[in-house]
C-alpha cells in the first residue's frame, strides 16, 4: 500500500479511535486500522487482567472467537516478549514459543497491554513503514486505554462523591449564577419535600413553594432575601426559616446556613446551602415546657393543703395552749392523716419521676425477694379505702387468695399498685366499684383492677401506657403527668410479665390486667 494512502488512512482511522467514551467502540475501530492499514489477516489489541494475571484479548479483527476467548499470555511471558515502549518484535508463532525466557525482566515502564498485527502468510514480512504504523497504532491504543481508564477513574470519584453527599445528616442545596437549583442532596429532598424535578427551577419559585417565612412573625421571605439568593449575590448569612412541607402541608422549621463558592478571579460559581432540621428539636422543647409546668402543678397541688392543714394544727394547739381547751385528738388525727396521704402523693410523684428518668438511661433495677403478693395487693387497697372513706363514693372489693407467695421486688410492684388503683379512684370522680383481683391462673398472677369511671377512648388505647402521654376527651380535663401508667408497664415487664388497658369507651369504665409469671 503506498505510503500516502497509509497515512490518509491512518489519519482518519485516529478520529473514530480518539472521538467518544464508548471504549468497545475506539478499540473496535483501533484493531480494524490495524489490520487494514497493515494489510494484515487480524489484529488484537490484549490487555492486561489483574485477576488472571495475564494479557488477554480485548478487541480484535479477523481471528476466530474461540481464539480471541482462549488467548492468555502470562504477564511474565507477556514482559519477557514485549520489551518497553517503541520496541517492536516480530514472532513466528508456529516455529517457535512465544518468549525466550533469557528475556524475562520486570523493569522500566508498565506494560498495559499489546497490540498485536497477524499474518497467516509465511512469505510476509512487516517492513520499516509497518513497523513505524504499528507503533503509532499502538501509541493510539496506549492513549484510548489510559484515557478511559483516567475518565473511568474520574466517574468512580464522582459518584463516591455524589454518595458522600447524599450520606450527610444536613440537607445541601446548590444553586447556580443566574438564580436556579442546580443540586441537592437525599436529606435535603427529605427535610423539603423537592425532588430532581426541581433540579432547574427559579430560587423564587421553589421560595413560594415551600412558603419560605421567618418562623417568629410569619411573614414571606422575599425572593432577593432567601438564604441562596443572598449568597449568590455575595453574602454569608445564617438563620431560622419557616417551611411547608408541598408533600403533606406539614410544617418545618429549618437552620439555614448560604454563603457563596468562588472560583477563579474571585468570580461567585456557585452558592451552597446548608439546612439543619430544627422541628423535633421545637417540639421536644416545647413538650419539655408543657411536662415542667405540669410537674410543677402537681408537685405544687399537695403542698396548698399541706400548709392550710399545717396552719390548722397550730392554730388548735395555740388555742389549747392559750384558752386551756382541750384537743379533738379524732379532728387531730384525721387532719395528721390528711398530711400524710398528702406526703405520699408526693413521694409517689417523685418516685414515677425517678423511675422514667433511670428507664431512660437503662439504670431502672428490680430487687428479686420472696414474699407475699396478697398482703401487697390487700395493704395497697385499704391505703384507698382509708383515703376515700370521707367522701363515701367509692365501693371497693378486694379478691385475694390468704397468700400467694411470689418472687419480685415488693416496693415496685407496691409502685405499681398505687398507680392503678389511684387511676381508678381519680378517673371515677363520680364514685361506684372500684374491683381489685387478684388470681393464680396457669403459672401466672394475674391482677385486675376496673373501675366503672371516665373510660378510655378507642384511639387512646394503643399510645396511654407510653411516657408523658395522656388521654383525650374527659381524661384530658384531669391533672396529671401521664407517667403513672408507664411506670406500671415497666415495672410489670421488668418482671417478665405484661400490662394491658382495656376499655369499651368513654364513660364505659376501664380495666387495668397485670399479668406476673410465678415461677
Amino acid at each position: 500500500m503506498p505510503t500516502k494512502e497509509r497515512l490518509a488512512q491512518l489519519h482518519e482511522a485516529t478520529i473514530p479511535i480518539m472521538r467518544g467514551l464508548d471504549f468497545a467502540a475506539r478499540t473496535r475501530a483501533l484493531v480494524d486500522a490495524a489490520r487494514a492499514i497493515e494489510a494484515a489477516d487480524g489484529a488484537a489489541l490484549m490487555l492486561r487482567d489483574d485477576a488472571l494475571d495475564a494479557l488477554v484479548i480485548a478487541s480484535q479483527s479477523g481471528l476466530s472467537n474461540a481464539y480471541a476467548a482462549a488467548q492468555r499470555i502470562p504477564m511474565a511471558l507477556a514482559r519477557a516478549t514485549y520489551r518497553g515502549p517503541g520496541v517492536h518484535v516480530v514472532i513466528d508463532v508456529a516455529s517457535r514459543p512465544l518468549a525466550d525466557a533469557a528475556l524475562v525482566k520486570a523493569e522500566g515502564d508498565e506494560l498495559i497491554g499489546a497490540l498485536n498485527v497477524y499474518s497467516k502468510d509465511p512469505a510476509r514480512s512487516f517492513d520499516e513503514e509497518d513497523i513505524e504504523v504499528a507503533h503509532v497504532l499502538a501509541a493510539l491504543a496506549a492513549a484510548t486505554v489510559l484515557n478511559t481508564r483516567a475518565h473511568a477513574l474520574v466517574v468512580e470519584q464522582r459518584e463516591l462523591m455524589r454518595a458522600l453527599f447524599d450520606e450527610l445528616g444536613d440537607g445541601v442545596l446548590v444553586a447556580q449564577p443566574g438564580g436556579t437549583l442546580s443540586g441537592m442532596n437525599r436529606t435535603a429532598r427529605e427535610l423539603t419535600g423537592l425532588d430532581d424535578a426541581d433540579i432547574g427551577r427559579p430560587l423564587a419559585d421553589l421560595a413560594a413553594t415551600l412558603q419560605l417565612r421567618e418562623p417568629r412573625d410569619g411573614d414571606l421571605v422575599a425572593p432577593s432575601d432567601t438564604p441562596l439568593a443572598r449568597a449568590l449575590a455575595g453574602d454569608r448569612s445564617s438563620g431560622t426559616y419557616a417551611i411547608v412541607d408541598p408533600r403533606d402541608g406539614a410544617r418545618r422549621e429549618l437552620e439555614v446556613k448560604a454563603g457563596p463558592v468562588r472560583g477563579a478571579g474571585d468570580a461567585i460559581v456557585a452558592a451552597v446551602a446548608t439546612i439543619h432540621d430544627l422541628t423535633e428539636i421545637r417540639r421536644a422543647e416545647h413538650e419539655k415546657e408543657q411536662f415542667l409546668s405540669i410537674v410543677s402543678h402537681e408537685l405544687r397541688t399537695p403542698l396548698t393543703p399541706l400548709k392550710a392543714l399545717a396552719q390548722l394544727l397550730r392554730s388548735r394547739l395555740r388555742r389549747a395552749r392559750d384558752k386551756g381547751a382541750p384537743i379533738d385528738e379524732a379532728s387531730f388525727e384525721r387532719n395528721l392523716a390528711a398530711i400524710e396521704r398528702q406526703v405520699d402523693r408526693m413521694n409517689s410523684l417523685v418516685n414515677d419521676l425517678l423511675s422514667v428518668s433511670r428507664a431512660e438511661r437503662g439504670t431502672l433495677r428490680m430487687e428479686t425477694l420472696p414474699f407475699d403478693l396478697s398482703a401487697v395487693v390487700r395493704d395497697v387497697a385499704q391505703r384507698y379505702v382509708a383515703a376515700t372513706e370521707e367522701e363515701g363514693r367509692h365501693r371497693f372489693s378486694v379478691d385475694a387468695p390468704a397468700e400467694l407467695r411470689y418472687e419480685g421486688d415488693p416496693s415496685r410492684l407496691e409502685q405499681l399498685l398505687l398507680n392503678l388503683i389511684g387511676n381508678a379512684v381519680k378517673y371515677s370522680p363520680n364514685g361506684g366499684a372500684v374491683r381489685v383481683a387478684l388470681v393464680p391462673r396457669d403459672g401466672e398472677a394475674v391482677l385486675t383492677i376496673a373501675d366503672d369511671g371516665i373510660g378510655v377512648l378507642a384511639d387512646d388505647l394503643p399510645r396511654l401506657a407510653a411516657p408523658y402521654v395522656r388521654g383525650n376527651g374527659e381524661a384530658a380535663t384531669f391533672a396529671g403527668m401521664g407517667v403513672g401508667l408507664y411506670v406500671a408497664k415497666l415495672v410489670a415487664e421488668a418482671h417478665g410479665g405484661s400490662l394491658a388497658l382495656e376499655s369499651e369507651g368513654e364513660g364505659k369504665g376501664t380495666t387495668v390486667r397485670v399479668r406476673l409469671p410465678l415461677s
